[in-house]
């Protein structure tokens, strides 16, 4: 299991940020952040723009390190 970190932008404010998703794939993860991002911003998934993947970790013990060779 890896944690794939991802940029977004809220559509009505224009705020960018970033939030990451523990998942299988980078697609699972995908798939699964849009609905986390809206409930975080209070805002429906239509206005999440998701952009790219800046990180991946790996887990290792109770810890996340950053996996630069990962492929997803």
């Amino acid at each position: 299991m890896m944690r794939y970190t991802f940029e977004y932008r809220v559509i009505s404010s224009n705020s960018k940020s970033e939030f990451s998703q523990e998942a299988d794939s980078q697609e699972e993860a995908a798939a699964l952040i849009v609905t986390r991002i809206a409930d975080l911003e209070f805002t429906d998934e239509s206005d999440i723009k998701l952009g790219k993947v800046i990180a991946i970790s790996k887990k290792v013990g109770d810890n996340y390190v950053a996996c630069d060779g990962c492929a997803s």
